[in-house]
């Protein structure tokens, strides 16, 4: 096993919330901190389970961008970034980021929304699994690069 302390994101709700929470939340536990985002989700535990972390703990949080517009064939298309995501220290949670993207798509109705993973840290596995696709990676003048992923929810 990997060390993890897992719960399953069906014992979970999701909900909108403040930038302050967020901001606190992914400095405790996300390796690269804090940062803007538009749209930010916390994911709640709702029902007791084995793991004996108690309801209504914030044990994830995502963070998705504001639109960015562009005409093509005459369409609108608004795109978002996923730009964090992350979860309690020490804990997984099967299905969250799932379950977070789903609550995002619900509430905005984005055409598409891309990611990025680091390729020093992450294959990108979890984002093929949520249906998005592989486009170019991105390559920094330091020799590092990032993989950039898309999942289109609409023809454009």
């Amino acid at each position: 096993m990997d060390g993890l302390t897992r719960i399953f994101a069906r014992n979970c709700s999701t909900r909108r919330i403040s930038r302050e929470t967020a901001g606190a939340f992914l400095r405790e536990n996300h390796r690269l901190g804090d940062t803007r985002c538009r749209y930010l989700y916390g994911l709640f535990v709702s029902r007791a389970g084995r793991d004996g972390i108690p309801v209504g703990t914030l044990v994830a949080v995502a963070g998705f961008s504001s639109a960015r517009k562009w005409v093509k064939d005459g369409k609108t298309v608004r795109s978002f970034e996923w730009v964090r995501y992350a979860s309690l220290r020490g804990t997984g949670i099967n299905g969250g980021m799932g379950k977070m993207l789903k609550a995002f798509i619900d509430d905005v109705h984005p055409d598409d929304v891309m990611s990025y993973a680091d390729a020093s840290w992450s294959s990108g596995d979890v984002y093929k699994k949520l249906g998005f696709r592989e486009e170019e990676p991105k390559f920094f003048p330091d020799g590092s690069r990032s993989l950039k992923f898309r999942l289109k929810l609409s023809e454009y």
